[in-house]
């Protein structure tokens, strides 16, 4: 077989090759609207990451499992990653954190008939707060509460905790500002709208990450061109459009 023939046959299978989207599954949670199996496109920031990566020529698939679940699976190398976390020492220690893909903010509701007016997290002393199992609320928060210079009531979900709020058995209730309006809005109807407020001060903001394991073959290259996909995102004003359409929603 001549030399020219076989040369030119690698550059064509070398070519189809780097045309076909590479494919890798990632670990995801229930958030919305963030996150979630049922929304469009998996959410507002599985849509973030999938467009990152598309962008690299890289095709997404989502695996859904409870949080503990999908940090593990993830861990384990049997899927590439996971998203949203924020950062830790010990998950550093199995995965690599991408640029941020979103930056939480938690805000304080409060029932309208019960307006809370506070300018320091110190103002909130002796107040009864809804807090969520599992959730972290930042340092100083935590430090209050472990000090029982605020009072906790603690609630298995957030959905939970805004019906305590609603029934005026909790003060006020700090939660992600998207996603407890989320739930506001398309849990608990429009009444719940009526009588919630939103203090304008943040209680805690921390951006949030996708992780790739450390186990993933070529993980480094691999978030190297997440980076660069999420990054062509921010340069064109992409990524800007996706973060403010979830806050509207």
């Amino acid at each position: 077989m001549p030399r020219i023939f076989l040369f030119t046959l690698a550059l064509f299978f070398a070519a189809c090759s780097f045309a076909a989207p590479q494919e890798i599954e990632l670990a995801n949670g229930e958030w919305p609207p963030l996150l979630g199996a049922n929304l469009p496109q998996y959410g507002y920031a599985s849509q973030i990451v999938s467009r990152a990566f598309a962008l690299e020529n890289i095709q997404v698939k989502y695996q859904f499992y409870p949080w503990k679940r999908s940090l593990d699976v993830a861990r384990s190398g049997k899927v590439s990653g996971s998203l949203l976390w924020i950062d830790s020492t010990e998950r550093r220690q199995d995965f690599l954190y991408s640029q941020p893909v979103y930056r939480s903010k938690v805000v304080l509701f409060f029932h309208r008939d019960r307006p809370i007016y506070w300018s320091q997290l110190n103002d909130l002393k002796g107040h009864r707060l809804g807090l969520t199992h599992g959730y972290y609320y930042g340092e100083a928060l935590t430090q209050l509460i472990q000090s029982q210079q605020l009072e906790s009531d603690i609630g298995n979900n957030d959905a939970q905790n805004f019906a305590k709020l609603l029934a005026k058995r909790i003060d006020a209730f700090p939660c992600e500002e998207a996603v407890g309006m989320h739930l506001i809005r398309h849990n608990l109807g429009s009444k719940a709208l009526e009588q919630l407020n939103i203090s304008t001060q943040i209680i805690h903001e921390e951006p949030m990450y996708l992780l790739i394991s450390r186990k993933t073959p070529n993980a480094k290259l691999l978030l190297q061109r997440f980076n660069q996909g999420l990054a062509k995102m921010q340069a064109s004003g992409e990524l800007n459009a996706i973060l403010k359409a979830a806050q509207l929603r």
